[in-house]
């Protein structure tokens, strides 16, 4: 029996690897081992994922904490919580999951360590070295002997920087595995009615809370963006430490409390549009055929923007008032919205296909 570790941080890490670990659990080839490195504070994994995947039970997964400090002291952190955990558990293999500061130093600690590493979702790029998560991308892929990609995308990529084609493999998004589970969750939950809004009557709208709107020009810009725009539906923000405050005053922007993943989804389900400068939910929005203005200038899953309902609009005002313009006037783009298409092998089974291809390669 061959024993895999599997390394997830953020929430959006958890996604690929939760229901990977859920296969490979079914396996009776292999023993996985789960291990979630969160901020001290932080539930290493969210309740209703655990609850999805059996991450409820005691003893189920390993955990690190991260206490207060810069990238760099919690990448020293990681890096040491991760050998320690190494040598002890030997594993054959490390699945890392994702692109986050976690993935990163679990990929370098398995590197020096002599273990072969796995990078799950591997090959996305934006191009756009100012973006801390390219770096790490570039350099989890350089510290992997396989690579598992979401979209073709990662297959180019990989090849024209000098991967072995043979190391490389499309098995499609795992994000998409959680998000086929956590609906049927989140079915039970009339996330939209309890917040008193029935579906398709309202905008959703996501932000970091560090990022670029966290400066004054954006933070102006996206006030008069939220006054135009709820003047023609009501938009919704779940809460979140910071720039919600700022936006309580505007009429008919309603802030509402923190919601699981599971009821996010049902929100963003039931959303006439997503308006949001972070990546994560963008690939659910693709799938659930939701139209998704991304303000950033780059995106490192080009398939979302290809053939999904995603536009990158940066911080071009004009142009995502227009857009949100048409997006509000139903029929108008009827025939644009007709091509959109979930992407090759998002249909929740891509865990089962990484499964097929370690039978192959451990």
């Amino acid at each position: 029996m061959k024993k895999l570790l599997l390394v997830g941080g953020g929430r959006p890490e958890n996604l690929l690897l939760a229901p990977l670990y859920d296969a490979l659990k079914k396996n009776k080839a292999y023993q996985p081992v789960a291990l979630f490195v969160a901020p001290e504070g932080v539930e290493p994994i969210s309740n209703d994922l655990a609850a999805c995947f059996g991450f409820d039970e005691a003893g189920s997964f390993i955990a690190i904490s991260l206490s207060q400090g810069s990238p760099v002291e919690h990448l020293a952190t990681v890096m040491t919580g991760i050998e320690k955990v190494l040598v002890s558990e030997k594993p054959d293999l490390v699945l890392v999951c994702g692109s986050d500061n976690v993935a990163l130093g679990a990929a370098l600690t398995a590197a020096k360590l002599g273990v072969p590493v796995a990078a799950v979702d591997a090959g996305l790029r934006s191009y756009d070295r100012s973006d801390a998560e390219e770096i790490n991308r570039i350099t989890i892929d350089a510290m992997a002997e396989y690579h598992f990609v979401s979209e073709h995308s990662g297959e180019y990529n990989l090849i024209n920087e000098g991967v072995a084609d043979e190391k490389v493999f499309f098995t499609g998004n795992l994000s998409i595995d959680s998000l086929v589970k956590l609906m049927e969750q989140a079915n039970q939950l009339p996330v939209s009615r309890a917040h008193g809004f029935r579906p398709k009557t309202y905008a959703l709208l996501l932000l970091n809370p560090e990022g670029q709107f966290s400066s004054k020009e954006p933070l102006e810009m996206m006030i008069r963006l939220l006054k135009e725009i709820s003047g023609k539906t009501t938009v919704l923000i779940p809460k979140f430490k910071g720039m919600d405050a700022v936006f309580c005053d505007i009429e008919n922007v309603k802030v509402i409390e923190s919601l699981s993943h599971a009821g996010l989804l049902m929100l963003l389900r039931d959303s006439v549009m997503l308006l949001t400068d972070i990546e994560e939910l963008q690939p659910e929005a693709t799938v659930m055929n939701v139209p998704c203005l991304t303000m950033m200038e780059s995106a490192s899953r080009p398939v979302t923007i290809e053939i999904g309902t995603n536009v990158l609009v940066g911080l071009d005002e004009e142009d995502i008032i227009s857009r949100v313009h048409d997006i509000l006037q139903p029929g108008k783009h009827k025939h644009e919205s007709s091509r959109s298409k979930i992407p090759e092998k998002w249909d929740g089974a891509a865990a089962d296909r990484i499964v097929a291809v370690l039978d192959r390669i451990v």
